[in-house]
């Protein structure tokens, strides 16, 4: 069933969009995040209006964390009801048939994709300002696992690796949030 409410085959006139502008846009925002991720200050005590720019950094990257993971998870779904998760992850590989209304979809999903790889790198070098070296050791596992990536082989493996990162990236944004004593609502 198209996201419009019609069948995919309903009769109407047929889009071949191709997909792989959307997994580039997610494995854009994977990868973007980490190039600019780094600790770079060095121990020193935190003045309230810093710790609550520290504070607002980290909520955006959880914030654009969030934003990825549902797209990860909606073009996933895209992959698995088209049967193209075993498909070739390249340009041309995948020919799909669909409506108008899982065209406009494909697109928006493409747009937001792209979208969030840029924030992915903006919200996480913003965040990078704040580190210190305490959270090395995520910032290195991040950078450790982007550094092995090469493209995904097919459509599932790029949601593989995009599912790791999101790990990887919510494990940083854990250890902050615990290292910081940052709560979800303040006192």
């Amino acid at each position: 069933m198209a996201e419009d409410g019609g069948d995919a085959h309903d009769g109407a006139e047929l889009i071949d969009p191709d997909p792989f502008t959307i997994g580039l846009g997610i494995f854009s925002a994977m990868a973007g995040g980490g190039a600019f991720l780094e600790t770079r200050r060095s121990r020193e005590h935190v003045q309230q209006q810093s710790r609550d720019s520290f504070r607002a950094a980290w909520f955006k990257a959880r914030r654009t964390l969030i934003h990825f993971k549902s797209q990860v998870d909606e073009f996933e779904t895209y992959i698995y009801e088209d049967g193209y998760g075993r498909k070739a992850f390249r340009i041309g590989a995948v020919r799909l048939e669909v409506d108008r209304g899982r065209h406009k979809s494909l697109r928006r999903l493409r747009g937001q994709a792209l979208v969030t790889a840029s924030h992915m790198g903006d919200d996480l070098d913003d965040l990078s300002e704040f580190l210190t070296s305490d959270y090395q050791e995520q910032v290195d596992a991040i950078l450790n696992r982007l550094g092995e990536c090469e493209l995904p082989a097919q459509y599932r493996d790029l949601i593989v690796v995009a599912r790791e990162s999101i790990v990887l990236y919510g494990d940083l944004l854990e250890a902050i949030e615990t290292g910081e004593g940052f709560e979800i609502e303040p006192h």
